[in-house]
């Protein structure tokens, strides 16, 4: 068989999306990644509501099965596995080439969303793309921009309002706004009246040791169910372009992304509730951009955008 340049065989997009469009059992496959974790649950929930059977593999999407009631999640599916464990469904399914791994040696068919659409670029957002997808070219009558999480019933929404959950870390460090810059920005957030909690893991509190020394408090997450839990019961959600951001916007809390890529933030942006983006007035290109735009873009810039957020969500609500 011959194969791409990537090493997998060739990819014939219109075969495989017949593939999965006529399947009745499907098996989604989720990146190690929350936040395509959450956007691909779409996919899911879209192929569920019209009369598809989905069993969903994923440690992210399993850490909050809590929050998907009636959805089958299970931990991620090891390659050494997949064999066995796909022997039963239609099609296999996943966001990414070749991520967490090819399928086409496990399963009887195979379907890779990217293969499919334009994956960064203006005038979409990515949620609104997958629902797209679902109902034009799969043919899914009834598609919608749920993922199917619901908030656990015990919770009260948006509880804490002057409480604003802020996740500093992120990926790679070209996508994270400057430490100082954090620090700067809550001291301006408490002095406006609000109370910030930053959200690390315990592994990263050592290296953000700058916000406890400026007096900052720090939400130490542990679980991932417990972080949602936060969130949820927080007024508003600050950070750059991460999966907790897409979580905030999920749980339904207004979110303010920091950004140093615009045009890849604006189509990755969360698209469950009011989202804002800010970033520099002026980015140069290439290395530059990743380098500099993390101090370019000031504490009182994105404290502006934030009570522009504010603003609007509150239109939103009283109309």
């Amino acid at each position: 068989m011959a194969t791409s340049a990537s090493g997998l065989p060739p990819y014939v997009a219109a075969e495989h999306q017949q593939q999965l469009k006529h399947a009745n059992r499907v098996a989604m496959l989720m990146a190690p990644r929350l936040g395509d974790t959450l956007l691909m649950m779409n996919m899911v929930q879209n192929l569920r509501a019209n009369g598809r059977s989905v069993t969903v593999f994923g440690d992210y999407a399993y850490a909050l099965r809590a929050w998907f009631p009636g959805i089958d999640i299970r931990p991620s599916l090891p390659e050494s596995e997949a064999s066995h464990a796909l022997a039963d469904y239609d099609c296999a399914a996943q966001m990414h080439v070749g991520w967490p791994y090819g399928l086409h040696d496990y399963a009887r068919s195979y379907f890779y969303y990217d293969e499919h659409v334009v994956v960064t670029g203006k005038g979409f957002i990515k949620l609104n793309q997958i629902r797209d997808y679902c109902h034009q070219q799969l043919g899914l009558e009834n598609c919608s921009l749920n993922n199917g999480l619901r908030p656990l019933p015990e919770l009260r929404h948006r509880q804490h309002l002057r409480r604003v959950a802020v996740h500093p870390s992120s990926g790679g460090e070209e996508r994270r706004w400057a430490a100082s810059h954090f620090v700067e920005l809550g001291k301006r957030l408490q002095r406006s009246g609000y109370q910030p909690f930053y959200i690390l893991a315990p592994y990263e509190r050592e290296q953000w040791a700058c916000l406890a020394e400026n007096g900052l408090s720090i939400y130490p997450s542990t679980l991932l169910s417990d972080v949602a839990t936060f969130i949820h019961e927080s007024g508003w959600f600050v950070g750059n372009e991460s999966g907790i951001g897409h979580l905030a916007s999920n749980v339904g809390i207004p979110t303010l992304t920091v950004t140093g890529r615009p045009t890849r933030t604006l189509s990755w942006r969360p698209g469950w509730s009011t989202s804002r983006i800010v970033y520099p007035g002026y980015i140069p290109g290439g290395r530059l951009r990743d380098r500099l735009w993390r101090h370019w873009l000031k504490p009182r810039q994105v404290l502006r955008a934030f009570r522009q957020l504010t603003d609007q969500y509150e239109k939103q609500i009283s109309e």
